[in-house]
């Protein structure tokens, strides 16, 4: 279960239409609660189900940052004096199923609170405000788990039909795209689109292989995101490609790379056009991927491992790092140890 005391005093909630006042809270939170005080009352050690949503306020606007109801689903929280600031444990031992509660902390509070290290977009004289709505209150948490896994379902079954809409929508890019700059290529599996550079000669990659690869990322419109080759994003070494469902030969990797990497064997190098579906999706990655972003690999398939040849190669891979940061830090050591005394 997420913890919302984060984001209720550094990042706030929604302004309320209401024109009922704020109370004043402790610790600098000010707070109003819309209720008809029939629903379940939420008591200590108690489950809530809720929507939240979370605004910047200025003099001028109203800026959303975020939305259950849109993204991510309801979201559920213990009512426990151990897992939450007392100001909060307090406002929220008030509430009752059905309610509405609108609470907000002025930025001055949090930049004085924060000591200046926060977000430039922080300026003095605003607020941030979060608005939950209670949706249900449970005695157990195993009340609450069954109905987080209910709702959990539900959103993933939505985030489903607007990937599926999406896929289409980046099919049809991607094609244009590749009818438009005259690139041949081969449709994998799940629709990644792959450019056949140079033909391997090698061991065919499957679900029981582990890759090593060499990579350059890019969105279509040509930046470069992450690479292996250009020294300039810091990491040089292969990267391994865990292909299997064992997740102890490594962690897993964007479906497009899964797909792409089916269709090709050890020697092989290709470029493969991914659709933002089987990439990141609506969500991005950082600043560097937008959200719904088709995105281009150059791929270059240096060995295709079964899963005692990777294991090895993982061992060999981290006695290197270990030999590296070993290095390192004996330099750092070196270089903070204090010079002799003069006589």
């Amino acid at each position: 279960m997420r913890n919302i005391s984060i984001f209720i005093l550094l990042f706030g909630l929604v302004l309320s239409a209401c024109n009922k006042p704020f109370k004043k809270g402790d610790n600098g939170i000010e707070y109003k609660i819309i209720s008809n005080g029939k629903g379940k009352k939420l008591m200590r050690r108690k489950f809530m189900q809720f929507h939240m949503t979370q605004f910047y306020s200025t003099s001028k606007k109203d800026s959303l940052l975020t939305d259950s109801r849109t993204t991510g689903g309801a979201m559920f929280e213990i009512l426990d004096s151990a897992s939450m600031p007392p100001e909060l444990f307090k406002v929220c031992s008030l509430l009752r199923k059905g309610d509405s509660l609108v609470l907000r902390v002025s930025t001055d509070t949090i930049i004085k609170r924060q000591q200046g290290m926060v977000p430039p977009f922080i300026k003095k004289g605003n607020y941030f405000i979060q608005s939950l709505k209670v949706l249900n209150v449970f005695d157990t948490r195993e009340q609450a788990d069954k109905a987080r896994m209910v709702e959990m379902n539900r959103v993933r079954a939505i985030e489903e039909k607007k990937a599926a809409a999406q896929l289409i929508m980046d099919d049809k890019t991607i094609q244009d795209y590749l009818k438009k700059n005259n690139i041949t290529t081969v449709k994998a599996p799940e629709g990644t689109y792959v450019q056949i550079i140079k033909q391997g000669n090698g061991t065919k990659a499957d679900t029981a292989s582990v890759v090593k690869t060499n990579y350059t990322g890019k969105t279509f419109d040509g930046k470069s995101f992450d690479s292996n080759t250009d020294p300039s994003f810091g990491h040089v070494e292969p990267f391994m490609v865990n292909m299997t469902n064992d997740r102890t030969l490594g962690s897993g990797v964007i479906k497009g790379w899964t797909d792409g990497l089916s269709m090709l064997t050890e020697g092989a190098v290709a470029k493969f056009y991914i659709p933002s579906s089987l990439a990141y999706g609506s969500r991005g990655a950082g600043d560097r991927i937008p959200a719904n972003a088709n995105l281009m690999f150059d791929i270059e398939v240096v060995d295709v491992m079964n899963k005692t040849e990777a294991r090895a190669a993982n061992k060999i891979q981290e006695a290197k790092q270990l030999a590296e940061q070993k290095k390192y830090q004996d330099s750092i050591a070196k270089t903070s140890k204090p010079a002799p005394a003069k006589h």
